[in-house]
């Protein structure tokens, strides 16, 4: 099993573009195939789920109002998160990585920031949302900040000046939406040996069942890591 599944949602747009509707929609779409994707990786016994939920690109090349719908289920979403029974009974520690502190309105920065307290002294699952976030700019930072030492660098420090410092590496990248490939270095450094696994679904019509055929589609693998 797993220790770290880490998700790319590609294809709400696309999947309300197809039925005629804003954009909006196929994102509140979404959300509901990220509670369904996560109930089932609770099951399955799976410490660390990962979703990429905005893209540091997004924040400036969305449109103004897509972007505004965004932040509002963001602040509805994480609010919900917090209270969910769930969450508290499986003890679930939220973890938000990415800058959006630096991008994202107070009110949904607030609204983040409760829900990561809420869980603070969980431990035993892992449920991580990347917001505001980019392979190539975490890595360029990680960069910047290790240029300032005097010591020599390691694996170990590059992986301690990353978002991710706290995250497993992940085991298995799951890619909806039909489009086979690794946006702007997702994960990067922590995806080095992960298993890839790419579904032809749209992102909103990505259920439970899809996630744990995944996840048996990657027991099934023989891990080699290049021997």
């Amino acid at each position: 099993m797993p220790e770290h599944v880490a998700v790319v949602m590609d294809g709400n747009r696309r999947w309300a573009k197809s039925r005629s509707l804003e954009p909006f929609k196929g994102h509140e779409k979404g959300e509901e195939a990220i509670e369904e994707v996560l109930e089932k990786s609770l099951d399955l016994g799976i410490r660390h789920t990962t979703f990429w939920a905005l893209s540091l690109d997004n924040v400036d090349k969305r449109s103004k109002e897509e972007v505004e719908s965004l932040m509002d289920l963001f602040y509805e979403n994480f609010e919900k998160i917090r209270k969910d029974d769930r969450i508290h009974e499986n003890e679930v520690k939220i973890n938000v990585l990415g800058r959006w502190k630096e991008v994202l309105p107070k009110k949904v920065v607030g609204s983040i920031e409760r829900a990561i307290e809420a869980t603070e002294n969980y431990s035993k699952y892992h449920l991580n949302f990347l917001v505001a976030y980019s392979g190539k700019d975490e890595m360029l930072r990680a960069i910047k900040n290790i240029s300032e030492r005097k010591d020599g660098v390691t694996a170990d420090i590059v992986k301690e000046n990353l978002f991710t410092s706290e995250l497993p590496k992940v085991d298995l990248m799951i890619r909806t939406g039909g489009d086979p490939h690794n946006s702007t270095g997702f994960m990067m450094w922590d995806t080095a040996d992960s298993q890839y696994y790419f579904s032809d679904k749209l992102w909103p019509e990505f259920g439970g069942k899809d996630f744990e055929k995944a996840v048996d589609d990657y027991r099934n693998r023989e891990r080699r890591f290049g021997k």
